[in-house]
């Protein structure tokens, strides 16, 4: 009877080298499921890799956010300066050499400046250069816009 109990259908007898064999196996098996993670150098170095671009990345949010500030700024004081001639219109019998100035009543940040000036090289008197300056101070800088027109205004012995 012994020799009919090995030759069943899907017995083996064991072997020692099927045993090692499995062993094998197992230790591969096991060692590309290590190799599949991810070491701690790796994940430092993602993470300070990340650390970087997020940084970068907020750096220049922030210059953005700066440059929309000041481009603001400059675009009030443009519209401040057409305030100016239209609140303070240069008339002939207003134009003179000299400066005048003042403030702003709804945008306390802001200053203005006018300076007229007669040309001194045309051989015709009444050409002045008319500076108009619309300045602020922004975090303790202080910046400027101005447009400079000229203006012609004929003496009465011209006309």
């Amino acid at each position: 009877m012994k020799g009919c109990l090995y030759r069943r259908r899907g017995f083996q007898p064991r072997s020692e080298t099927r045993n090692t064999f499995s062993v094998q196996t197992r230790l591969e098996a096991s060692s590309t499921i290590l190799k599949r993670g991810l070491t701690l150098i790796e994940v430092m170095l993602a993470v300070v890799i990340l650390g970087i671009g997020a940084g970068v990345l907020l750096l220049a949010t922030a210059r953005c956010l700066s440059i929309v500030v000041k481009s603001q700024r400059y675009s009030t004081a443009q519209r401040l300066i057409g305030q100016v001639e239209a609140e303070h219109p240069l008339t002939r019998a207003k134009i003179e050499a000299g400066i005048e100035s003042g403030t702003f009543d709804d945008d306390a940040d802001y200053r203005w400046e006018r300076e007229m000036t007669e040309s001194e090289n045309e051989n015709r008197k009444g050409l002045y250069a008319v500076r108009t300056r619309v300045s602020w101070s922004d975090r303790g800088r202080s910046s400027f816009e101005e447009v400079t027109t000229w203006r012609f205004i004929p003496t009465e012995e011209e006309e």
